[in-house]
């Protein structure tokens, strides 16, 4: 494992209560709208998505085709969220990254970076920690501290695009670093679902082909089960694929793991499930289920969730358990492991066991918590 240290850049003053608007958080209309308020032509708000989102530019001075006039207007009236990067962590095996992030107001966030083969996908937060408390989740022990904004979400992808980019180049592949991202999941710190607006609109922002021209169809959003949002999602997004945390077969089980599920028991939460599986275009629902020794890893727990996903199109991803800080929780043997496995693959089940990548830096599934460095 290899970790990096950012010293603070001297162009990010930390003012929590700038209210300045940002840039990075406007659609095409919304971009257009701000400059014609400022008197200027409506074309210049295309030019400004490009520098914000196409080339990463935070910068006035540095949008050269921007008018010398409004390139001096525009700082007192705007400006483009830029995260600050305070640390890095690469794995052992260099296939994973995870950057830590400080926010405006002090708090830190993280964003996971994972390679495989030619398939290069970010992991991005979407809340300081998380109001749903889960068993089995690092970020869950630090509760909801507060929603983040478009902008930081956003500005994670960038950020990290250029850092995937550099890489690409330093391994002699150019064509690669020109497109470098090729997935998105929304699977880091928090609740996805709980920041609905901004999660929405951030990833309406991904697909801007001035921009990071990420398709719709290449963005996973992942939910520990808020089943009116669920169907919410399926109207707003529905190439979007989703990821909903499972975890056990038994409400009694989940209620443990999940306390989400005490109000949206697994019934519900199925019926959510199959109205994506039948409105979405791509029919992309994945159920993750995180395998925890002696809890939900019996033969007949693999039989229950067999049973209860069998009836429209999906996919299961089988996690073993990746340790968290204060928990008792064990990953199962891989014989056990395996067994599960089996068993819904004999179902005619499309199940895949997902062997967290970055557990060495904890950067896994589950392990996000964003601790600054001391």
């Amino acid at each position: 494992m290899t970790s990096r240290v950012a010293a603070s850049p001297e162009h990010l003053p930390h003012r929590p209560d700038d209210d300045r608007i940002d840039l990075k958080s406007l659609l095409p209309d919304e971009l257009r709208t701000f400059t014609m308020k400022l008197g200027k032509e409506r074309y210049r708000g295309n030019q400004l998505l490009r520098w914000v989102h196409g080339r990463g530019v935070y910068d006035f001075g540095e949008m050269t085709d921007l008018a010398k006039g409004l390139r001096e207007e525009l700082p007192e009236v705007a400006r483009v969220e830029h995260l600050e990067e305070v640390a890095r962590a690469v794995s052992g095996d260099e296939q994973t990254t995870k950057l830590l992030f400080r926010l405006r107001d002090g708090r830190h966030i993280e964003t996971v970076l994972m390679r495989e083969g030619k398939r290069r996908t970010v992991c991005l937060s979407t809340q300081v920690g998380c109001a749903l408390g889960c068993d089995l989740c690092a970020t869950g022990q630090l509760g909801l501290i507060r929603n983040l904004t478009v902008g930081e979400i956003i500005d994670q992808l960038i950020q990290t695009r250029e850092v995937l980019r550099e890489r690409l180049l330093a391994e002699g592949k150019p064509d690669e670093a020109e497109c470098p991202i090729t997935n998105v999941v929304l699977m880091g710190m928090g609740e996805p679902l709980h920041n609905y607006e901004a999660v929405v609109k951030a990833v309406k922002l991904m697909g801007l082909d001035m921009g990071l021209a990420i398709s719709a169809t290449r963005v996973t959003i992942s939910t520990a089960g808020l089943v009116p949002m669920i169907e919410r999602l399926a109207k707003d997004l529905p190439k979007v694929g989703l990821a909903i945390s499972l975890n056990a077969t038994t409400d009694a089980v989940r209620d443990e793991l999940m306390p989400i599920n005490c109000r949206y028991p697994i019934r519900e939460l199925m019926g959510a499930a199959a109205h994506v599986a039948k409105n979405s275009r791509k029919h992309r629902v994945t159920f993750e289920y995180v395998l925890i020794a002696g809890v939900n890893d019996s033969d007949e727990d693999a039989r229950r969730l067999a049973s209860l996903v069998s009836s429209f199109p999906c996919r299961v991803n089988l996690i073993p358990f990746n340790p968290i800080p204060d928990s008792s929780y064990e990953r199962p043997a891989r014989e056990r492991v395996d067994r599960f496995h089996r068993i819904l693959w004999d179902k005619d089940l499309t199940v895949t066991v997902r062997w967290s990548k970055g557990d060495d830096i904890a950067a896994a599934c589950g392990q996000l918590q964003a601790i600054a460095p001391t």
